[in-house]
């Protein structure tokens, strides 16, 4: 009866034990939660690092519309509004010496670096396009001038995203553009010109990223307010 007893507890105890095909199994499995656990992951910090990058590009648009209602002045470096004051010149000179610029705005570039940047529309003094009573040459919401105007900040994208700007029209888009704001009431303008026509009433700015993630910003022509707005990555 004894051996009878302990036989029937090794028989129980094999029993409760697992096969190599059963591991196999609980492994398998194992193995693909976690690659689908790694594979959410990733895509959320894709999809961060895409989130913040659009953020910040809403955040140029918006500030340079803010600067433009508040007539927000720059220093005048090169004696823009020909006061005979700049910032290193101190006789009968207030210092600092500040203009405020003919326009605030962003230009966009998907193959340039930075991609974008806000600037203050404050050219260096241009002979033969001078303003009456003015000494610099503003662009009137024609284009950004590298080295003329005053960047004021950029942003670079990581790899793989890329802009777009189109009207809805819509006009074929393009991968480089600007938008301008004049003080004191944020009257906007687009460049290329092809943006520019009075019979689209927005301006449609796409951040993309692959065939992952996109989102846009439009702008009204004549409201000049930036709204957020899913787009498709097609």
């Amino acid at each position: 009866m004894k051996n009878q007893i302990i036989r029937c507890g090794r028989g129980q105890m094999a029993k409760s034990g697992f096969t190599l095909i059963e591991l196999m199994i609980v492994v398998a499995i194992v193995v693909i939660m976690t690659a689908i656990t790694l594979g959410s992951l990733n895509r959320a910090q894709e999809q961060q690092v895409f989130n913040n990058n659009f953020e910040k590009l809403f955040s140029l648009i918006n500030t340079a519309r803010s600067l433009a209602i508040s007539g927000k002045g720059q220093l005048d470096y090169t004696d823009f509004d020909n006061d005979g004051c700049t910032v290193s010149v101190s006789e009968n000179c207030a210092a600092p010496d500040y203009v405020t610029p003919g326009n605030y705005g962003v230009a966009f570039d998907t193959s340039a670096s930075p991609n974008a940047v806000l600037f203050a529309d404050i050219n260096t003094p241009t002979s033969g396009n001078n303003i009456s009573g003015y000494k610099g040459a503003y662009d009137h919401g024609t284009s950004h001038s590298a080295g003329n105007d005053l960047d004021l900040d950029s942003m670079s994208l990581p790899s793989g995203m890329t802009m777009e700007m189109e009207d809805s029209v819509p006009q074929p888009p393009t991968t480089s553009g600007s938008i301008f704001f004049a003080p004191n009431y944020a009257d906007i303008s687009f460049s290329p010109p092809a943006l520019d026509t009075v019979v689209a009433p927005f301006l449609i700015l796409k951040l993309k990223q692959g065939d992952s993630f996109c989102k846009q910003i439009r702008i009204h022509r004549l409201a000049g307010i930036p709204e957020v707005e899913a787009c498709s990555v097609t």
